[in-house]
């Protein structure tokens, strides 16, 4: 299943992004984890490298998840979309045409959390209002299909100018898991 998927993925040309890539991206990680982490997108520096979090984000990204002693071996992390649009704006059209990827990846993983990074990734996979503030939404646990839940978290741009007060929040959050 995993390899039709890549194949599926790497032929895809549903949206405009398939026009900007330049290695669409699966995902990385245990695809038999326990966490399933759901980014935003793929950065063109992790276009390049083929490899998620392989940019200055993700480098500050995976220290904060070893610092809150979350073991990464157990985890999996993929995007909402699997190809980078190097810096243009990402159209919802685009992750609505990806999402059905995502949720083969969700299907195929059976996790039991899935940590949304971010505002898109938390609306993207939660049916909730639109005007609740994503901040509010942080740390809530909420229930997907079957037994999985989702716990939102924030875009990983904000922990740059997190306060520690949310940093501590969050670290606290995946402790848990």
């Amino acid at each position: 299943m995993w390899n039709d998927l890549k194949l599926e993925i790497d032929i895809c040309t549903k949206c405009v992004l398939e026009k900007t890539r330049i290695n669409p991206i699966v995902g990385e990680g245990n695809k038999k984890a326990e966490v399933l982490f759901v980014l935003d997108s793929v950065s063109e520096e992790e276009d390049i490298k083929q490899q998620l979090l392989a940019d200055k984000n993700g480098k500050y990204f995976r220290r904060f998840l070893e610092y809150s002693k979350l073991d990464l071996k157990k985890c999996y992390f993929t995007t909402l979309t699997k190809c980078s649009s190097h810096g243009n704006i990402i159209e919802q059209e685009s992750i609505l045409q990806c999402n059905e990827f995502l949720i083969t990846q969700i299907a195929l993983i059976n996790p039991k959390y899935i940590v949304t990074v971010g505002e898109r990734a938390t609306r993207s996979l939660l049916e909730n209002d639109e005007k609740e503030d994503i901040k509010d939404l942080v740390g809530k646990v909420f229930d997907f299909y079957g037994e999985i839940k989702i716990v939102p978290i924030y875009d990983i741009s904000y922990l740059f100018k997190a306060t520690d007060r949310e940093k501590w929040k969050l670290i606290k959050i995946l402790e848990k898991l």
